[in-house]
């Protein structure tokens, strides 16, 4: 592995939160999927002796430039009745209320708004492809698009990953609640499954060969709580969303977090907290009755404030 790039933890866990000037849930989520860098800065080969293609990466000032050209369309999103064609769009797509299916819906209708409006040169030519062995199905490719700048077609391949970091914080060592899934494991597989496909029948343009292949992997990364000698790997954006986690049975790390403000958070908040949620937490501008031991240690993502923090049992 490439050499790591030094940076002090306390400086580099994430505040800058564009997402966070939205007033609604789908809006700041929108804005999430798109202001958020790619994990990576490179794609790493974890499959060298496998005939498989290259895949490249989008860096991080590519998805600021993203996000800039949509801003102003965002803030329509946000203030006029635009909003419900972007809920429609979501809920109308199949299991809504997964988080990697939400991830693929916000790109998806970015991805087709953006380029009716001229804010970008992607046209979607298919998504969800069904890949096929004999008569079974083996899997499906997101997105296929065309680009008009660059005259190509290209495969992006999505992932919405929120995963817990270890030492030495190689790939491998960044899982997430399913102690089997990693960022390894799921790199791997998107080489040498989905990116092996080179041919890919669309409605409107007939069968088209693939030119260049992006892997696509964002969400939020969590370090052990309290950890002072945290360096970024090469790898790893250096702008990528970092907060912490807590192993249950540290008592020390437990003993950090203000446990009067603390709320477990709603599935969807992976993405984008919900204010609303906190309301509903208090009663009558107090809180609710005390956490009980066991609610503090059940595995999850939670909430001190804003601050999120995932409680987990290795």
């Amino acid at each position: 592995m490439s050499e790591p790039i030094a940076q002090p933890t306390s400086t580099r866990l994430i505040d800058d939160a564009p997402w966070e000037r939205y007033r609604r849930p789908y809006v700041r989520d929108l804005a999430y999927a798109l202001a958020c860098p790619n994990v990576l800065t490179q794609w790493l080969d974890f499959a060298p002796h496998e005939n498989t293609h290259a895949i490249a990466v989008h860096s991080a000032s590519f998805w600021q430039a993203q996000f800039e050209a949509y801003e102003q369309r965002l803030t329509e999103l946000d203030t006029t009745t635009d909003y419900q064609a972007l809920t429609r769009y979501l809920l109308k797509r199949p299991s809504p209320n997964r988080l990697g299916f939400h991830f693929e819906g916000l790109l998806s209708f970015w991805l087709e708004d953006g380029f009716a409006r001229k804010l970008h040169p992607y046209e979607t030519l298919a998504n969800n492809v069904q890949l096929y062995n004999g008569k079974q199905t083996v899997g499906e490719l997101d997105l296929i698009l065309y680009n008009h700048d660059e005259n190509l077609v290209e495969h992006w391949e999505l992932a919405i990953k929120f995963f817990m970091g270890s030492a030495p914080f190689e790939p491998v060592n960044w899982v997430g609640i399913n102690a089997n899934d990693n960022l390894q494991r799921k790199m791997t597989h998107m080489q040498t499954k989905q990116f092996r496909t080179v041919w890919v029948d669309t409605e409107d343009k007939g069968q088209v060969k693939i030119d260049k292949r992006y892997g696509i992997i964002k969400g939020r990364f969590f370090l052990p709580i309290n950890i002072n000698n945290f360096s970024y790997p090469a790898w790893l954006a250096s702008s990528f969303p970092l907060h912490e986690w807590c192993d249950k049975r540290d008592e020390a790390g437990l003993a950090t977090i203000d446990t009067t403000t603390l709320r477990a958070a709603h599935y969807i908040e992976w993405f984008t907290k919900r204010s609303f949620y906190d309301e509903r937490h208090n009663y009558d501008g107090q809180q609710q009755s005390a956490w009980s031991d066991d609610e503090l240690l059940k595995t999850g993502l939670y909430f001190e404030g804003d601050r999120p923090i995932v409680i987990y049992l290795r």
